[in-house]
């Protein structure tokens, strides 16, 4: 996210400065901040996504209960 932020304020900075790279980079700026959102929306549902992370601290929790 910090460099999402970063990358929007250099786009920001270098379209102030020049007018005709503004036209150019104003795409641009939506674009990162909507690959931000998807990135969050993706991680907040586990089960389908681009992002899949194993619960491996769940898993081994079970294993225990089971043990017993």
């Amino acid at each position: 996210m910090a460099l999402i932020a970063i990358c929007c304020s250099v786009l920001a900075g270098v379209g102030v400065k020049d007018l005709k790279a503004e036209r150019l980079l104003l795409p641009v700026l939506p674009l990162v901040v909507s690959i931000a959102l998807l990135l969050i929306a993706d991680i907040d549902s586990p089960r389908a996504g681009i992002i899949r992370v194993n619960p491996q601290n769940l898993v081994s929790c079970a294993e225990s209960l089971r043990a017993h």
